[in-house]
């Protein structure tokens, strides 16, 4: 299960900003001159993830003349993020044609101060890195219809483990049967009692972890999770959510919980996400 999900998350990770995608083992957590890559805290745009997101796609002007010669594609921008939020030293990590690096680069020095990334209480530098899309109108294609699943009602419950990669789903029943469609958003709860939140939805940041940390089972039929990061505001980091949840079938589980100040319960649906075998190839 452990490398199912790390292939998973690799796959994904590759349109998230490179600062979530540093491995603490494998890289060091500062250079020679005081930067970090993971800070214990890491920066945050103003209003989070969800407002980056919106800063870039109001911002964001495709440069006319590579739209005549239908010039396209992703553009990393990699800057450091001061301890007072400024941006600085912005460059260029991968490009795709002077214009599209041009007006990246436009962008990203024009950002807010940004919430510095914090380690043992203090405010540091911070290296982080954006990829910014350019994509011709035409290229844009519309969503497929969702893939809808169906289910008889009443079906044995055998299986009522958490671990696995779950999806969300929007459910309704008609005729004694689930109707399921699913919608652009993982779960992942680790056998290691970690989970992340992924939104896998087309957009000019790419996938995006909207929330990670810690999960433990406390009964029967709930579940605490306790929030290390989250994009969310509704959902503050530190905080635990009691999450009350009942199997419908194998792979379908209905989580109910209460959202933050709001004192309003919501309930969601899940369903298990099957992956393949992988298979390792010898060196």
């Amino acid at each position: 299960m452990k490398m199912k999900l790390f292939c998973l998350i690799l796959i994904l990770c590759g349109c998230l900003p490179v600062s979530a995608q540093q491995h603490r083992r494998f890289m060091p957590k500062v250079d020679e001159n005081g930067v970090y890559f993971v800070a214990e805290k890491m920066p945050e745009f103003p209003g989070g993830q969800e407002a980056l997101m919106k800063y870039l796609s109001m911002n964001v002007r495709y440069p006319t003349e590579a739209q005549k010669n239908r010039i396209g594609g992703r553009v990393i921008v990699q800057f450091v993020i001061t301890e007072d939020g400024s941006i600085t030293q912005e460059k260029i990590v991968r490009g795709v044609e002077a214009s599209l690096d041009t007006e990246a680069l436009r962008v990203v020095r024009q950002m807010p101060k940004w919430s510095p990334g914090m380690e043992k209480g203090e405010p540091v530098k911070v290296r982080y890195n954006i990829p910014i899309f350019f994509r011709m109108p035409d290229e844009w294609v519309a969503p497929k219809p969702k893939l809808e699943l169906v289910f008889p009602v009443g079906q044995e419950v055998k299986n009522t483990a958490l671990e696995g990669v779950w999806q969300s789903c929007s459910l309704k029943m008609v005729d004694d049967k689930y109707h399921v469609r699913l919608e652009p958003v993982l779960k992942i709860l680790s056998s290691d009692g970690t989970f992340m939140n992924i939104f896998t939805g087309d957009n000019k940041v790419g996938a995006m972890i909207s929330a990670q940390g810690t999960y433990s089972k406390e009964s029967d039929d709930t579940y605490v999770e306790l929030l290390e990061k989250s994009a969310i505001d509704l959902f503050k980091e530190g905080s635990k959510n009691a999450i009350t949840f009942n199997f419908l079938n194998d792979n379908l589980v209905k989580f109910t919980f209460v959202i933050p100040r709001r004192d309003a319960l919501w309930e969601e649906y899940w369903f298990r996400v099957s992956l393949p075998e992988i298979k390792l190839m010898a060196e």
